[in-house]
């Protein structure tokens, strides 16, 4: 790997089981990480989904429940990348 992870600036949580973030490299990525649903502390549903906030690093979300994803695993599964506004 040739580059760092991109700190993220903002996550939104549009559907149970899906995070959008927008990170300082400018693009917005939107993953699907129902993937992840069999980990023991995964959000059991779309409240405790919404639960979420990114660490002091903005390396990692962290959801109430101690379900944690790395920035390298949203952008591994990233469905959707778009070019955000700070881009412009």
């Amino acid at each position: 790997m040739d580059r760092t992870t991109p700190v993220m600036r903002s996550v939104t949580t549009p559907a149970y089981g899906r995070v959008v973030i927008e990170a300082a490299d400018g693009n917005r990525y939107s993953a699907d990480l129902s993937s992840f649903r069999t980990v023991s502390c995964y959000p059991p549903d779309a409240e405790a989904w919404s639960r979420v906030f990114i660490d002091s690093y903005g390396l990692v979300l962290v959801w109430a429940c101690r379900f944690e994803v790395h920035a390298d695993q949203i952008i591994g599964l990233a469905d959707k990348v778009e070019r955000g506004d700070a881009a412009a």
